[in-house]
């Protein structure tokens, strides 16, 4: 059994994790066409991914998406741009890429199709720029691939496209979701959790010809399935002090992240009583920038920050605050304190034992 002291130290260390967050990170560079090493019977490309195994560091899921896009986008990349370039409406966009990818690939199982060293292959997988290399629109030739396949396909031509974009792992399966909330045919719209939205996410189905987009199979609306996000375009608002006085401008700070696209411009609108007023808000460095004048006590002040030149942060993000008010505590900071005493407690009675 654990001692006293024993079990203090697993609960602190419980506690640390429960409240850290785990960053991955993936490796960029290698080459393409990628070369293929037999290692323990496993092939592994010049990336140094597991093109036989999904799970672990190594695997290939998520970790090959990665080796389409960045400083390592090819072919795959440039078909998503010509749909962005071609196609005005999100939509209409999203639709024609399920529709191309649809008609210029088939299923087929790995162990018939993939062959090392004249072995058949009982799993694999092909990035997105291999299959993109394998299909040949003028000779009426089709790539042969299974699931992951079309899915890192179709992530890396939605993600050029200018969608957010999640590879997303059901048990046995490896489908995609793109962020399109304005899809009315959906029969699922999907949250993913820490993205900061709401449900606004659809499934992306490539393995049948018939499979239309937002359709998620009965097989998996339960949402036992992880998500790997390969893109997300967020914005994050801070402004200061949090409790304004009567003698305080308010600084606005404004951070715009996103793989898909610039910001144009951001502007902050507020709004005191009946008077709305818009300002430009100025870019230092990585952070735009803009003051709210001071304001009488009391004063309730509306405001809102909207970005133009990325297609999917067209929803502004909204606060407000009144002059005057006093600092309250969070109750996280209540929570927090209470961790802390339940901590002190155990420590004087293990000092007893």
């Amino acid at each position: 059994m654990f001692s006293p002291k024993k079990l203090l130290a697993v609960l602190l260390i419980t506690a640390f994790f429960a409240s850290s967050n785990i960053v991955n990170g993936f490796p960029s560079g290698g080459e393409y066409p990628p070369t293929f090493t037999s290692q323990s019977g496993d092939w592994y490309d010049s990336w140094g991914f597991n093109r036989n195994v999904y799970w672990g560091d190594d695997g290939y899921l998520p970790n090959i998406a990665y080796e389409s896009i960045g400083s390592d986008k090819e072919l795959a990349y440039s078909l998503g741009e010509w749909f962005r370039g071609n196609y005005d409406q999100r939509v209409e966009r999203a639709e024609a890429i399920l529709d191309y990818v649809q008609r210029w690939t088939d299923y087929g199982y790995d162990e018939d199709n993939v062959f090392k060293d004249n072995i058949p292959q009982e799993e694999w997988a092909w990035n997105a720029d291999e299959m993109a290399h394998m299909f040949d629109e003028t000779n009426n030739i089709v790539a042969i691939g299974d699931c992951e396949d079309m899915s890192f396909l179709c992530a890396t031509i939605y993600l050029s496209a200018g969608f957010d974009v999640a590879i997303i792992s059901p048990p046995a399966h490896v489908a995609l979701l793109i962020w399109l909330p304005e899809y009315d045919n959906a029969n699922y719209y999907w949250d993913i959790p820490d993205d900061g939205r709401e449900y606004g996410w659809i499934w992306v189905e490539a393995t049948g010809e018939a499979n239309p987009l937002g359709w998620t199979p009965p097989d998996f609306d339960d949402g036992d399935w992880i998500s790997y996000p390969l893109s997300i375009s967020r914005i994050t608002v801070n402004f200061f002090p949090q409790y304004p006085q009567v003698d305080d401008e308010v600084l606005v700070q404004v951070k715009v992240d996103s793989s898909i696209g610039t910001a144009s411009k951001v502007l902050l609108t507020y709004s005191v009583g009946v008077s709305n007023n818009v300002v430009d808000m100025n870019k230092t460095g990585s952070i735009y920038e803009a003051s709210i004048p001071k304001q009488p006590e009391n004063t309730h002040v509306i405001c809102s920050v909207s970005v133009d030149g990325i297609e999917d942060l067209t929803s502004p993000y909204k606060f407000e605050y009144t002059v005057g008010e006093t600092t309250e505590f969070s109750p996280f900071i209540i929570e927090i304190g209470i961790v802390l005493v339940i901590i002190i407690f155990l420590i004087l009675i293990i000092k007893r034992l």
